[in-house]
């Protein structure tokens, strides 16, 4: 039991950081399985140790080595750096692991204390729990400051204004200045995921100063900050670059090099059994390992760069940096849009029922998914479209205006099309049908221009992308599209009732389109799967650029529209799955300017707001 326990805990410390860059089904599922099994080995183990103290029978050397492992599972409950816990829901049982911590240790102190004698033995012990204590002690405050009512508490605007004046623009570096931005968004990042509202003047400081980094900086400043938050949810980084931490783990580092000294040296190793020497051995082994993984992990961290920045102007300190820059890696997350395609799933083999009855028919949807890499023609199309709709909500000084904001931030296809001038023929399948049915719509639509598109252009495969990625988010994450929106009665007769044949079909043998008689019918039974092979019609009327140009917007502003209305909660569950495109538009549209969550300041009246005055505000003159 204590070696599947130290196996346990090398799965974690070695796969636990691997799921912020994989978004594999496969690597959730060894985490989660090492995760939930961890501790209950753990515990099991310790039980098993204080029921064979308590046997009055049996040798006695033997007893006393086995009780010497007791610190050794207290320090595999307090878990590795790099995962403390598996979801944010962890964070919020703080309180039932302090329960842990004083249970366990008194049952570890129980086991030590049945097998005191003399030699040196127990001294070794003694240097060992305290390690153990300081490590299941750092996991239960990590999780209580990383709970929601500490983090709100802990969140303040002036941490991001302070280092906005700080740092200002002053790095000529890009890689300097993308860790800088990162840092000083985090905090406003922080702030507004914990359901808080930022100041007006705020979200104007984070669009003048964000509006400037071309795209592909802009992700990359987004793709640290996203880093940091996973960190501070996920792992004892809230604790590790802390006055505190650094003292922590120091002791625990030299009590553990100590007392595995004194043990190579002291101990005589003929009067215990030689597999529990060995084993004895290995526990040490591993958790001076973990020592050394966890100060690796501390130096070559973004965090630790930012420092190395804030403590800078030096040689040294630039020295240290760019040493340690080419050491790190430069992936941050998984870099893979999901694409999910109804039509090419549908077609496939039929779900067996006994699959539905035990519930794995969602796992089954997940092997019809797909990934493909971020592009940066896309990570292009989609900034300039969201620092345009920044640029409309400074237009006719409209900035604090809340109805265009809203408006704006609302749009679901309809701002294209209105400014189209056609708005009027696809009313239907955009503002007066649901989010979800009008997804579905335009995403069957999209795939029947497709097949009937001979030259794939950059419009095409966007579209295409787009549709799928935002068909994926119906069908696989519907939680994410907006507060409540799961509907699983709507996806099941969804993915029951569609098939590949009847929808092509439908469309084969649709009609000549009659717009006063399909708006009827539309209105009545509102026939989704006819609704797609009619707006494929409709769109097939159109000329190939501008039918695709117009598509291409439409899936962008329903992007932004389940962005705008994704809960944060959402986007904290998908930076432990490999992260999410949608996760990180809707932090650009955070830092642009382009949120619902705003407030104005007390002492200022938004009907006089001076615009000059507020642009050197923004410059800080």
């Amino acid at each position: 039991m204590v070696l599947l326990s130290l196996l346990l805990q090398t799965i974690l410390i070695i796969c636990g950081p691997l799921r912020k860059t994989i978004a594999r089904f496969w690597i959730r599922i060894l985490v989660w399985s090492a995760y939930l099994s961890a501790d209950m080995v753990a515990t099991v183990a310790l039980g098993n140790l204080a029921r064979s103290q308590g046997d009055s029978s049996g040798d006695g050397s033997k007893k006393a080595i086995q009780a010497f492992w007791a610190p050794f599972l207290l320090l595999h409950l307090g878990g590795p750096d790099t995962i403390t816990a598996y979801s944010i829901e962890d964070n919020e049982l703080w309180l039932r692991h302090l329960l842990g911590l004083v249970l366990q240790v008194g049952l570890a102190f129980y086991v030590f204390s049945r097998s005191w004698g003399s030699g040196i033995l127990p001294f070794i012990a003694i240097l060992m729990f305290i390690v153990g204590i300081i490590k299941y002690s750092e996991r239960t405050w990590v999780l209580w400051s990383s709970c929601s009512k500490s983090l709100r508490k802990n969140s303040f605007l002036r941490d991001f204004r302070n280092s906005y004046y700080c740092t200002g623009n002053q790095e000529s570096d890009e890689q300097r200045k993308y860790l800088r931005q990162a840092y000083t968004f985090f905090h406003i990042s922080k702030f507004t995921m914990q359901d808080l509202a930022p100041g007006y003047w705020d979200l104007t400081l984070s669009h003048f100063w964000f509006s400037k980094n071309s795209a592909d900086g802009a992700f990359k400043v987004v793709e640290v900050e996203l880093g940091l938050i996973y960190d501070m949810l996920y792992t004892k980084t809230p604790l590790i670059y802390s006055c505190s931490g650094i003292i922590l783990r120091c002791i625990s580092f030299v009590l553990s090099v100590t007392a595995f000294i004194i043990f190579l040296v002291k101990i005589e190793k003929h009067a215990y059994s030689s597999i529990d020497v060995a084993i004895t051995y290995l526990l040490f082994a591993a958790s001076i390992f973990l020592e050394l993984y966890a100060f690796l992990c501390l130096v070559l961290s973004d965090r630790t760069m930012i420092w190395l920045l804030d403590k800078g102007g030096n040689a040294l300190t630039s020295a240290i940096y760019s040493r340690l820059r080419k050491l790190t890696t430069s992936k941050r997350w998984s870099r893979c849009i999901s694409q999910y395609n109804l039509i090419s799933s549908s077609s496939g083999d039929k779900q067996l029922k006994c699959l539905e009855l035990v519930g794995i028919d969602e796992m089954m949807r997940q092997m019809h998914v797909n990934r493909k890499g971020l592009n940066g023609g896309l990570q292009k199309f989609i900034f300039k479209h969201l620092l345009k709709k920044a640029e409309k909500m400074k237009e006719n000084y409209n900035l604090f205006d809340k109805k265009l904001r809203s408006k704006i931030i609302g749009q679901r296809g309809d701002g294209v099309l209105e400014r189209e001038r056609v708005l009027g023929n696809f009313k239907w399948c955009t503002t007066e049908v649901e989010f979800s049915r009008s997804i579905f719509i335009w995403h069957l639509a999209t795939d029947i221009c497709y097949r009937n598109e001979k030259d794939a252009s950059n419009y095409v495969s966007r579209s295409k992308c787009l549709s799928e990625y935002m068909m994926y988010l119906l069908v696989i994450r519907p939680n994410m599209l907006s507060i409540g929106f799961s509907d699983e009665g709507y996806l099941h007769t969804l993915m029951r009732y569609l098939c590949y044949i009847d929808t092509i079909q439908c469309y084969r043998e649709a009609p000549d389109y009659d717009d006063a008689e399909f708006q009827n019918r539309w209105k009545r039974d509102k026939s989704t799967q006819n609704g797609g092979p009619v707006l494929a019609k409709q769109l097939l009327s159109l000329k190939s650029k501008k039918r695709w140009k117009m598509i291409e917007e439409v899936w962008m502003e329903m992007l932004t529209h389940a962005a705008a209305h994704c809960p944060w909660k959402e986007h904290a569950h998908a930076l432990r799955r490999g992260g999410e495109l949608l996760t990180h538009v809707s932090f650009l549209m955070l830092h642009l300017g382009l949120s619902h969550q705003y407030d104005f300041q007390p002492d200022d009246d938004p009907r006089f707001v001076s615009i000059p005055k507020t642009f050197l505000k923004c410059i800080g003159r």
